[in-house]
């Protein structure tokens, strides 16, 4: 683990709300990125975002360093956005129509990139929100095993402690949740 994040850890659990910050301004454009990717949902991917933070802060004199930081913190974001989507899904709420691009988290720098063809930025995006409609079928806990794995590169390991299950649950869920996608997807076309 990086040691400034275990200073700031020492620091935050004995009190410190500035070396809490620091971990905040660490780790917040990935807890929001998970949530958004979740939730598909702007405001509702900074909820959670607050939410897993306060939940951190409330929390964070039972962590215990035999995982990453940030796996303990994904964890927690997880977890909010699963009973998040589960409440949603009980109350029935109508999806959104269009896909909310999200907006960049506060504090976090974009790299400059080679401008793309305009031909190709609409096939990206056309892709983009097909893969993110696909999304909206699987469950939660299939939804959010893609994401760990597609879109945050996590390892089977990684996403089985952030999800609380065995590897080979993880592998499961791949699989099933890509099938998934591609019958989707090659139904689609």
């Amino acid at each position: 683990m990086d040691q400034d994040v275990l200073r700031w850890v020492d620091a935050a659990q004995r009190g410190d709300q500035a070396a809490f910050g620091e971990l905040v301004k660490a780790y917040h454009g990935r807890v929001y990125s998970l949530a958004y990717g979740m939730v598909s949902n702007t405001a509702d991917a900074e909820d959670l975002a607050q939410q897993t933070w306060v939940r951190v802060w409330q929390k964070l004199g039972t962590f215990k360093r035999d995982a990453q930081f940030y796996t303990w913190v994904y964890r927690i974001a997880s977890n909010l956005c699963l009973d998040h989507l589960r409440r949603r899904r009980r109350a029935q709420e109508e999806p959104l129509d269009e896909i909310v691009e999200p907006e960049p988290a506060p504090d976090v720098v974009s790299a400059p990139s080679a401008a793309p063809t305009p031909d190709a930025v609409l096939q990206q995006r056309e892709t983009r929100e097909q893969f993110e409609r696909a999304l909206e079928i699987l469950s939660p806990e299939h939804r959010l095993t893609m994401r760990l794995r597609e879109v945050d590169g996590m390892a089977y390991e990684e996403i089985a402690r952030v999800m609380e299950c065995r590897v080979g649950t993880v592998m499961s869920r791949l699989y099933y949740a890509r099938k998934k996608l591609v019958e989707h997807l090659r139904g689609a076309r």
